[in-house]
C-alpha cells in the first residue's frame, strides 16, 4: 500500500493511528506497516481514545472508549461527543473546541462523563489537536483516563478527616460540659435535701437529678468513645456493645426500634478497644439503616469452641440485594446510595482481620422473612482463656457421683 493510498483513507483511522497526545497534531508519514501498528497499539490501549472533528462529532473510538462508556463504535462514531457529557456539563464544550482551534492542548482536565447507562464517570482528559498537511486544525484526539476509585479514595479520606475532627471536638466538649455538671449536680442534690422545700419541690429536684445524670452518662460516654485507646488490652465486649448502643439511642428511639441484648457476660477479647469499637459502630448503624420505622436488633454474645467469641449482629430489616452480596466487602460497595460511601464493612472487616478473627455474612430479602446477621469471631482475652481452663481442670477434679 502507497503512502498516498494511507493519507486518502477515513479521517477516522488517521486520526486512531495517533496514540500519543505529544502526537497527536503529527499527520501518520512512513509505509502502511508502521500506521497498521499505531493503530493496533491504540485500539488494545487500556485508556479510552477518541477522536472528533471541530463541530465536535467522533470520528473514532477505540476499545477501551467502548470500555469505559460502554458504546461500540458503530453506535457513537457520528454522532455528537454531547452524547457523553452530562447535560450541566455542555457549557464545557464550546470552550474546548475553541481552544483547540487555537492550537492549544487541554492537560489532565479532571471531569465527569456520562456512560451508556446512565452512569457516571470520573476522567482527567488530555485533547490535543489535530492538524492536516498543511498544518491547519481539523479536529482533535482525546485520552480519557478512569480516576472514579482515585476521586472516591479522596472523599472517603476527606470524609474521615471531617468524622475525625467531629470526633475530636465531641470530646472536647463532652470533657468541658462534665465541670459544670457536676456544680449542677451538687446544687440540684442540696435543693432535693432541703427541709424547707415542699413536696412537690423535692419531686421536682429528684426528676431534676435524674435527668442530669443522663446528661452526665452521655458526656462520659461521648469522651471515652472517642479518645484513643491506642494500647491493645483485655476488655469485656458486652461493655462495649452497651456503650455504642447508649450513643445511638437517640436514633433508635426515633425510629422506634427494639434493641434485645442477649448477652453472656462477661466476655472478655484482647485488643484494641477503639478499633473493635469502630467495628459494632459500623455493623450497628448499618442495621438502624436498614430498619423502617419499627423493627427489631438483637445483639448476641456466646462462647464458642477453642476460646472465640462469637458475637452476632442481628436485623429484621430489608435485607441485603443479591448482587450486593458478594461484593460487600469490598470497597466503595453500598446499600445506601449517596448517604454511604461504602467504607464501613471493608474498614471493619480488616480490623477483625488484624486482631486474628473472622466476620461473616447471611442476608434475605424474601417478604416477611429478611434480614440481615452479622457474626463476628475474636480470639477471647487471655485472662477469660485461662478462667475457661482453671474451670475444666476444676469440674474434672469433682469426684464422681457413684
Amino acid at each position: 500500500m502507497s503512502q498516498k493510498q494511507a493519507v486518502n483513507r477515513p479521517r477516522s483511522f488517521d486520526v486512531a493511528a495517533n496514540p500519543h497526545p505529544e502526537d497527536a497534531g503529527a499527520i501518520l508519514r512512513g509505509n502502511a506497516t508502521s500506521s497498521q501498528l499505531l493503530a493496533a497499539i491504540v485500539e488494545s490501549s487500556d485508556d479510552a481514545v477518541i477522536s472528533k472533528d471541530l463541530n465536535g462529532i467522533v470520528t473514532s473510538w477505540n476499545r477501551g472508549a467502548a470500555r469505559l462508556f460502554g458504546y461500540t463504535a458503530d453506535e457513537i462514531v457520528g454522532h455528537s461527543i454531547l452524547t457523553i457529557i452530562p447535560p450541566e456539563l455542555h457549557s464545557e464544550e464550546p470552550g474546548i473546541l475553541e481552544r483547540l482551534r487555537q492550537g492549544r492542548r487541554i492537560d489532565h482536565y479532571e471531569t465527569e462523563r456520562l456512560r451508556k447507562d446512565g452512569t457516571r464517570v470520573h476522567v482527567s482528559l488530555t485533547i490535543s489537536p489535530l492538524r492536516d498537511q498543511q498544518g491547519r486544525v481539523i479536529g482533535a484526539s482525546k485520552i480519557a483516563r478512569d480516576i472514579t476509585d482515585r476521586v472516591r479514595m479522596q472523599d472517603a479520606m476527606i470524609e474521615s478527616e471531617k468524622l475525625a475532627a467531629t470526633g475530636r471536638m465531641a470530646a472536647a466538649i463532652a470533657h468541658e460540659i462534665n465541670n459544670p455538671l457536676e456544680a449542677v449536680t451538687n446544687l440540684a442534690y442540696l435543693v432535693s435535701a432541703d427541709p424547707t422545700i415542699s413536696e412537690s419541690g423535692r419531686k421536682y429536684a429528684t426528676l431534676l437529678l435524674d435527668e442530669i445524670g443522663r446528661v452526665s452518662n452521655v458526656a462520659k460516654q461521648s469522651l471515652s468513645f472517642f479518645r484513643d485507646a491506642s494500647r491493645p488490652g483485655e476488655f469485656d465486649i458486652c461493655d462495649l456493645l452497651n456503650a455504642v448502643i447508649g450513643l445511638n439511642q437517640p436514633q433508635l428511639d426515633r425510629k422506634h426500634i427494639e434493641v434485645v441484648r442477649d448477652f453472656t457476660a462477661p466476655s472478655f477479647i484482647f485488643g484494641s478497644i477503639s478499633e473493635i469499637r469502630q467495628v459494632f459502630s459500623n455493623l450497628i448503624r448499618n442495621a438502624i439503616d436498614a430498619l423502617e420505622n419499627g423493627g427489631t436488633i438483637c445483639l448476641r454474645t456466646r462462647r464458642g469452641p477453642s476460646g472465640i467469641e462469637r458475637v452476632l449482629v442481628m436485623d429484621n430489616g430489608r435485607g441485603i440485594p443479591r448482587p450486593i452480596r458478594q461484593r460487600i466487602f469490598q470497597p466503595f460497595v453500598t446499600t445506601k446510595g449517596a448517604s454511604g460511601n461504602g467504607l464501613g464493612l471493608w474498614v471493619s472487616r480488616g480490623i477483625v482481620q488484624r486482631h486474628n478473627g473472622r466476620m461473616l455474612v447471611r442476608t434475605s430479602t424474601r417478604p416477611g422473612y429478611s434480614g440481615t446477621v452479622f457474626a463476628v469471631l475474636l480470639p477471647a482475652g487471655e485472662a477469660e482463656s485461662r478462667r475457661e481452663h482453671d474451670a475444666r481442670l476444676e469440674r474434672a477434679a469433682r469426684p464422681r457421683a457413684a
